[in-house]
C-alpha cells in the first residue's frame, strides 16, 4: 500500500511544478537563439576587413541646381574591433562626365558599433575628411550635399543578414541597401 500513496503524490506535484519547468525551458531556448544570433553575428562582423563599392548618379531636379557634379563613386574599407568600435575610410570620387573632371574626397571615420535583434548600429564618434584635387569645378553646394549625405549615412541602423562567409547585405529603413563583402578568410 505505501506505494500506492506515494505514486498520486508524484503525479500531483508534477502537475504543480510541469508547466512552470516548461516555461523556463522555453524562454531559456528563445533567449539563446535570439540572443546568440546577435552573438554570432557579432563574431563574423569582427572576424573579417569588410569592403563596398557604391555608385551614385546625380541629376538637376526641381528642387536643387547640379553646377557640375553627374556622379558619385565610393569605395568603403571596413573594419569592426572586439571592443565595439570600427574604423571606416571612404573614398569618394566625384565626377563631372561630360568635362571628364574627377575629384577624390578621402573621409575616415571611427565610432562604436553593437548589434541588436538583428540590427547594425553605428554611433559616429570622429570623422576626417580631406579632399584632393581641384574643388572650384564642382559648387560649395555640390560638396556640401556629398559630405550631408555622408554624414546621413553613417550613423544609421540597418537591418544585417549574412548572406555568405563572404557577404554581408545591410538594409536600411528608407534608403535602400548595401552589400559588404571580404576576400580575407578567417
Amino acid at each position: 500500500m505505501p506505494l500506492m500513496n506515494t505514486t498520486p503524490r508524484r503525479r500531483d506535484q508534477l502537475k504543480r511544478v510541469g508547466p512552470f519547468i516548461l516555461l523556463l525551458l522555453s524562454l531559456m531556448g528563445s533567449a539563446w537563439y535570439f540572443l546568440g544570433e546577435d552573438i554570432r553575428t557579432a563574431n563574423h562582423l569582427i572576424s573579417k576587413a569588410w569592403k563596398s563599392r557604391t555608385i551614385n548618379h546625380i541629376e538637376e531636379s526641381a528642387y536643387r541646381d547640379v553646377t557640375g557634379l553627374t556622379a558619385t563613386e565610393q569605395q568603403v574599407n571596413m573594419v569592426f574591433l572586439p571592443d565595439n568600435t570600427y574604423s571606416r575610410d571612404t573614398q569618394i570620387v566625384l565626377k563631372n562626365e561630360q568635362e571628364n573632371i574627377q575629384v577624390v574626397m578621402s573621409i575616415s571615420e571611427s565610432g562604436d558599433w553593437e548589434v541588436s535583434g538583428g540590427y547594425l548600429k553605428l554611433k559616429l564618434g570622429d570623422i576626417k575628411d580631406v579632399t584632393t584635387g581641384d574643388t572650384t569645378e564642382f559648387s560649395t553646394e555640390d560638396l556640401t550635399l556629398v559630405r550631408t549625405f555622408y554624414r546621413l549615412g553613417a550613423e544609421k541602423v540597418r537591418r544585417i543578414d549574412i548572406l555568405n562567409d563572404g557577404s554581408l547585405l545591410l538594409t536600411s529603413l528608407n534608403h535602400g541597401s548595401m552589400v559588404l563583402y571580404s576576400k580575407t578568410h578567417s
